[in-house]
């Protein structure tokens, strides 16, 4: 008996020493046996946390407004500016047979207002120096400018193969009346262009500028996704090859601080584009002289 009430003794200050332990983290263990359930049965709840932790706070939030705003601009761009939306805008335009001009301004209008003015917005009501974020030195472009140089001469052998494919020929240029002048042809890539001023802007300076302050580099491959997504109504080849174009102008837009490098670029890749698919077409505005 001396020994199992020894060991009863010595079981029950082990039970009260767990107890207490327990009681000092705020959490009490359920009794065992059988008996039914008493309010010390209960396991309390935990106490709430933040949704997001405190050391993380100051970066997330930032990141979420920028990621929405860019949904609520590629949406703009996607759905506002879509062919559909400025015929039902303007159903007497079908009749002009230079209609698709004129979507196709609508077009460029409404991707500067989703990609350059709506961002302008966010950035200039957000407290802070964030537009200088947006990557707009002209200082970097002009110290790195042989690069650009560089690629754009890398660039046009693939080009000029890819050229030669019915695919590719046949989709450019976007503005299908381009060859028949050279009103239309300067007219178009004069819309074109500002269509890359507002792409460069939105994808290398609000996303990879913005995102950048808080991310870091990994803005450049963020930004990269949706900039591939872009492209899924244009040739496969080219869809894919805008992964890589993303990731070499965004990380050089995040080296240079400069967006327009990547303008340049695009406009003279864009430019070659359709002048080669109309030399293939036989469409060139000097041939109809």
């Amino acid at each position: 008996m001396g020994r199992g009430g020894e060991s009863r003794r010595t079981s029950r200050k082990a039970r009260e020493q767990g107890l207490r332990e327990s009681d000092a983290r705020g959490v009490r263990p359920r009794a065992s046996g059988t008996a039914g359930n008493s309010p010390d049965d209960v396991l309390p709840q935990e106490a709430l946390r933040p949704i997001v932790a405190a050391d993380v706070a100051p970066r997330f939030w930032p990141v979420v407004i920028i990621c929405v705003t860019a949904c609520v601009s590629l949406g703009i761009a996607q759905f506002v500016g879509d062919q559909s939306t400025y015929l039902g805008a303007f159903p007497e335009k079908i009749k002009n047979p230079d209609w698709f001009l004129g979507y196709r301004a609508w077009w460029v209008t409404w991707t500067i207002v989703g990609f350059v003015f709506l961002p302008l917005i966010v950035m200039g009501f957000w407290p802070g120096k964030h537009l200088r974020d947006c990557n707009i030195s002209w200082r970097g472009f002009r110290e790195h400018f042989w690069i650009y140089v560089g690629l754009y001469a890398a660039v046009i052998p693939v080009i000029f193969l890819v050229s030669w494919s019915p695919e590719f020929y046949s989709f450019y240029p976007m503005y299908p009346q381009a060859g028949r002048s050279w009103t239309d042809l300067l007219s178009w890539e004069g819309l074109y262009a500002g269509q890359f001023i507002a792409l460069e802007f939105f994808f290398r300076g609000f996303l990879v500028g913005g995102l950048g302050r808080y991310i870091g580099i990994l803005s450049v491959p963020v930004s990269v996704m949706p900039y591939m997504m872009l492209h899924f109504s244009k040739p496969w080849p080219e869809a894919y090859a805008a992964i890589v174009a993303g990731l070499v102008l965004g990380w050089l837009a995040w080296k240079t601080k400069s967006i327009w490098g990547g303008v340049c670029i695009h406009c003279a890749v864009a430019v070659s584009m359709d002048l080669m698919a109309l030399s293939h077409k036989g469409q060139l505005p000097w041939l109809h002289r």
